[in-house]
């Protein structure tokens, strides 16, 4: 590969680099402009149902070690 190949693989890449960011950019201003409200209280919803199953699993998991050191 010669020295101005390099360049211009590089210089290439830059470009794709700065393509990808602004995609990016775009796409965070889209999801905050589109966030719908009923979609918030539905994964706020599921949320709080992991948390629930895993701290009922947590506690289950204590009362069953507290009863084998019993």
């Amino acid at each position: 590969m010669t020295a101005m190949d390099r360049e211009d693989v590089q210089d290439l890449l830059v470009r794709i680099d700065e393509r990808v960011k602004t995609i990016q950019e775009d796409i965070r201003e889209i999801n905050v402009v589109r966030r719908c409200f009923s979609h918030d209280v539905k994964i706020r919803t599921l949320e709080r149902l992991v948390w629930g199953c895993l701290a009922g699993i947590a506690g289950m998991g204590a009362r069953m070690v507290f009863e084998v050191l019993r």
